[in-house]
């Protein structure tokens, strides 16, 4: 079933539901933490009763963007917090205003997201294994694996999957080839993602990336709609709704742990193997593994760490490849920018003799413009940036209110608004592939300088899809790089027309849907 259609079934058996928690809970339905009595809640008059705070948080599922985007206008520019009613948390989050991003460089012991980004990813749901998705040691491996610096070697192993995933889902034809835009984009991706998570001849078995795919999928989706559940509801309904990623996750541990018992046995006794220098994600979690206790070295527990990974590594940089071609190819500049960016490509290629290095990709100026320009317009959610207080002091937020770990409230920052707002970016609804790239370039034939330019990965008050301060996301070098590298190679060896135009994006509670029914025709280059 379509990704799209999957979302639109889960909606009508949530309406019936919501229906019926509707009229149950109404009447203990308003928010009664006393600091709220200091916030404007959008969405909701002073002295509406609980039938009110109802209605807001069943609306919210359908209609968040637009309640944000009033409170941004009203609230945010103003430089004042505001609450938004969301069936989340059956409650209403704490909008900060971009001057408190500031609060993201608080330690981590003051201000934290885990129970927020748990919550929001449904994994006591969605994953068997509890100490999986509750003891996160996995994320280590991003941070000690992804870096900057880890991609002089990571670029060259990702490289040598491009030609293979794009010839086997977008084809060789010179006549020209209708596709899927979303479907075969997120297989590419899949295919170079799991290079990297468990190496050859892992990654080129269809059957695995199939059930990878299939399995990030039903996450993302099964996730969104509990989320879209009464918190009442979620321990009745989840397990059902979960029953689906449950089987494409029962499917890959049968196939993940043969791989990884293998490596567990040559990691033991010191046999060589043919995997990548760099190593992978599978060595990499047996080395974190072993530092954290024998039950944690298990091939099962390891084989679940991956999956824990899977959706962030096939589904997130699938989303932003997906967008980046769409953008290029449906704006109404498409044939210039297409130029453009293929001269460039062109021309770091013959220099660098491929765009298999670092120091290549480093070269493509445009092109990171692009692909930051179009994560700019392009949010996985209409939020981010969950923090609940934990510790500290109360944190003034404005107005006179100040918060603190004894509120109970958690916070939130409008990205998507602030990523449109025409008072930070001129025609924020319009794609300019060359934004961030054209204040520095002094001719269309020359290379733009380096002088303070912000590339994809630099995260700012104004750009926050990678997130912001001690929360910035440590993979966001990983993602940059793989999307612009198949970026690159799509430019330069496929002639690309959008024969379906993707629909006006729309929010599923936090959640923006993706561009599902979108269609290219791709024909090969000669």
């Amino acid at each position: 079933m379509a990704l799209v259609n999957q979302f639109l079934a889960g909606a009508v058996a949530i309406a019936s539901l919501l229906l019926l928690w509707f009229l149950f809970m109404a009447g203990s339905s308003k928010q009664s933490n006393k600091a709220w009595a200091q916030l404007v809640v959008v969405g909701i008059s002073p002295g509406d009763g609980p039938l009110s705070w109802a209605f807001a948080l069943a609306k919210s599922v359908i209609s968040m963007q637009e309640t944000m985007r009033e409170g941004y206008e009203k609230f945010s520019k103003a430089n004042k917090p505001f609450a938004l009613p969301t069936m989340w948390i059956r409650g209403a989050v704490l909008v900060l205003p971009p001057s408190k991003l500031g609060l993201l460089n608080k330690p981590r012991n003051e201000l934290s997201s885990f129970n927020a980004l748990l919550e929001n990813a449904q994994f006591q749901y969605l994953m068997s294994d509890k100490d999986v998705w509750g003891n996160t040691i996995h994320f280590d491996i991003v941070r000690r694996h992804l870096r900057e610096k880890d991609m002089s070697s990571l670029t060259k192993i990702m490289f040598e999957e491009w030609q293979g995933a794009f010839q086997t889902y977008w084809g060789d034809s010179k006549e020209g080839r209708v596709i899927k835009a979303w479907d075969s984009m997120v297989r590419i991706i899949a295919r170079a993602a799991l290079r990297i998570m468990v190496g050859l001849p892992g990654c080129r078995n269809e059957d695995y990336l199939e059930q990878s795919r299939l399995y990030a999928n039903a996450v993302l989706v099964d996730a969104c709609l509990i989320n879209c559940l009464p918190p009442g509801i979620r321990p009745v309904a989840g397990p059902v709704i979960a029953l689906r990623a449950k089987y494409y996750e029962r499917k890959l541990l049968n196939l993940l742990i043969p791989l990884v018992e293998e490596r567990l046995f040559q990691y033991r006794h010191g046999v060589g193997s043919q995997r990548d220098s760099q190593g992978d994600v599978i060595e990499w979690l047996i080395e974190v593994s072993e530092n954290h206790g024998p039950e944690q070295l298990t091939a099962k527990k390891i084989a679940g760490r991956i999956l824990a990974l899977t959706s962030m590594f096939v589904f997130a940089i699938g989303w932003v490849f997906v967008h980046v071609v769409l953008d290029i190819h449906c704006s109404p500049s498409s044939d210039k920018i297409v130029r453009t960016l293929m001269a460039e490509c062109q021309q770091i290629s013959a220099q660098y003799q491929e765009l298999s290095s670092k120091e290549a990709i480093d070269k493509l100026y445009r092109l990171d413009s692009a692909v930051r320009e179009s994560m700019r317009l392009n949010d996985v959610m209409v939020h981010l940036l969950p923090l609940d207080i934990i510790s500290g002091q109360p944190v003034n937020i404005g107005e006179g209110i100040q918060i603190s770990a004894e509120s109970g409230l958690r916070t939130v920052f409008p990205a998507q608004m602030i990523h449109h707002d025409q008072d930070i970016y001129q025609n924020p609804e319009r794609f300019d592939a060359f934004r961030f790239s054209r204040e520095h370039e002094t001719s269309s034939n020359e290379e733009p300088t380096t002088a303070k330019r912000e590339s994809v990965t630099t995260v700012s008050t104004t750009f926050l899809p990678f997130g912001y301060g001690r929360h910035a996301c440590p993979g966001r070098w990983f993602v940059a790089y793989m999307v612009k590298q198949a970026t690159a190679y799509a430019l330069l060896h496929y002639d690309v027309e959008v024969t379906k135009s993707p629909r006006k994006r729309a929010s599923l509670l936090n959640f923006m849907l993706p561009p599902q029914k979108a269609e290219l025709r791709v024909t090969r280059r000669q």
